[in-house]
């Protein structure tokens, strides 16, 4: 199942995305314990949520014109949002070269500021000339965890939607922290929709990154030094992950950081982004100043 997060006037409302269109859950909803929001259905848990939204599809009269919809951020209320940097063998290989990988993943974090939808822009930082791209998977948890172990984390993941790690890289390598050049506002576009973990197996995801129509980036989530389960683990052993909680799972090569000097084409107004993953979809924003 695809579920999106659309505004409307009355605050952002759920929507299942479907071949005949969107239905809007609060509209079409029969039974008062249906979530009718993205936040509701992540604290209901995928167990829950799911046979309550699948009954409101099957007996759905009404759909919304996809074309019509305005998205939100596919999760617009997390409270943590953590990425995984160096993920990728093939984005070490063009970044870093020789790399003897951690035992741990490293981490960093973005914060709300940094949301933006899907058909939403991106806001250059008015600081920096070096904006980058990077196309990421993005694991949705939808179950309270702590300290589970990567046979179980499956159990505590809700879906999966797409996201671009957008990077202000001087602000980025300033320092061996990573967080200034990340979390600038818009730098997390989250979209279009969460495909729920039933509809989607975590090691045949195929994700591709586009700059104005050029395929960039491409990668498949099996080239992952750490693969879901154990990201969930991991992070589940630090703290504890709460419904709506996001991870980025990190990049493959085609960053333009990877590129050599004078191909470093730097994000410019009016470039379009887009991330492409089989199943989840594509997600679109266009870059502009701030």
């Amino acid at each position: 199942m695809k579920l999106i997060n659309m505004y409307s006037p009355a605050g952002n409302r759920l929507g299942i995305l479907t071949e005949r269109g969107v239905i809007d859950v609060a509209s079409q909803a029969r039974d008062d314990a249906a979530p009718v929001t993205v936040m509701q259905a992540l604290h209901m848990g995928l167990d829950r949520a799911l046979p309550l939204l699948r009954k409101i599809e099957a007996s759905a009269a009404a759909f919304l014109p996809e074309a019509e919809i305005v998205y939100a951020p596919a999760v617009d209320d997390p409270e943590k949002i953590f990425c995984i940097g160096v993920n990728y063998r093939s984005h070490i290989e063009e970044t870093v070269g020789s790399f003897t990988p951690a035992e741990a993943p490293t981490v960093f974090a973005k914060f709300r500021n940094s949301l933006a939808p899907h058909r939403g822009v991106v806001l250059r930082n008015r600081t920096e000339t070096r904006h980058d791209y990077e196309a990421e998977i993005a694991v949705v948890i939808g179950r309270r965890c702590a300290y589970v172990s990567p046979e179980e984390a499956l159990d505590y993941v809700f879906g999966y939607t797409l996201a671009n790690d957008i990077s202000a890289r001087t602000l980025q390598k300033v320092t061996t922290q990573w967080v200034p050049g990340k979390t600038c506002d818009t730098f997390c576009p989250l979209g279009p929709c969460i495909v729920t973990a039933d509809a989607l197996p975590y090691q045949s995801m195929h994700l591709t990154g586009y700059k104005n129509g050029e395929l960039r980036q491409e990668g498949w989530s099996t080239d992952m030094l750490h693969d879901i389960p154990a990201l969930v683990s991991y992070l589940s052993n630090c703290c504890t992950l709460e419904p709506g909680d996001v991870i980025l799972t990190g990049t493959p090569a085609g960053v333009i950081l990877g590129r050599p000097p004078e191909q470093q084409d730097w994000l410019q107004p009016g470039d379009v982004l887009d991330v492409c993953e089989d199943t989840i979809g594509t997600l679109t924003v266009t870059v502009r100043d701030a």
